[in-house]
């Protein structure tokens, strides 16, 4: 589901969700400015990816991604400059999502990409120092199988961000 076709833009269900809402809106916003390109640059190529995996009656991440787009349309990004995943999303779904960004970024040889990362998270591993970090997609059914969680390292190796390409990792799990 794109977050145009989604009900209800950028509404929050609370007014906790809204001022976390608020918050990831402005600490965006600081991240942006620190990232200015000066005038008179040439404008480098950017990519945003911006991901809200929704649970049932939790419409927060999806209030998340909604505020990064329209901070990020005010900052300069143009449509074809945002991708959007948001709704009740599967690995599968968002892996295939992560493939399509990195065909974009591929054979860049500078630029940006933002990514947006609005949802749940875990830890895979008994110790701190077996942990590893991931995305919990969907909170049914419980326990989550495989095809509800995906490991950040994955995340990261799918979309294969070149190395002189500047990765942002704006999560919110």
């Amino acid at each position: 589901m794109s977050l145009l076709d989604e009900p209800g833009l950028g509404h929050a269900t609370s007014r906790g969700a809204m001022r976390a809402t608020r918050w990831s809106a402005l600490l965006l916003a600081v991240a942006l400015v620190l990232h200015a390109v000066p005038s008179g640059a040439a404008t480098p190529r950017r990519l945003a990816v911006l991901i809200a995996s929704t649970w049932k009656d939790d419409t927060s991440a999806h209030a998340d991604v909604m505020a990064t787009y329209q901070v990020l349309r005010r900052r300069g990004f143009a449509p074809e400059e945002l991708m959007v995943l948001s709704g009740a999303l599967s690995r599968s779904v968002l892996l295939a999502f992560l493939q399509d960004a990195h065909r974009r970024v591929a054979s860049w040889d500078a630029g940006e990409v933002w990514l947006s990362y609005s949802g749940h998270g875990f830890y895979e591993g008994q110790t701190a120092a077996e942990a590893r970090p991931g995305l919990l997609l969907t909170g049914e059914p419980l326990p989550p199988g495989p095809e509800q969680q995906v490991l950040w390292d994955e995340i990261f190796s799918v979309l294969g961000v070149p190395a002189a390409v500047q990765l942002t990792v704006l999560p919110d799990c």
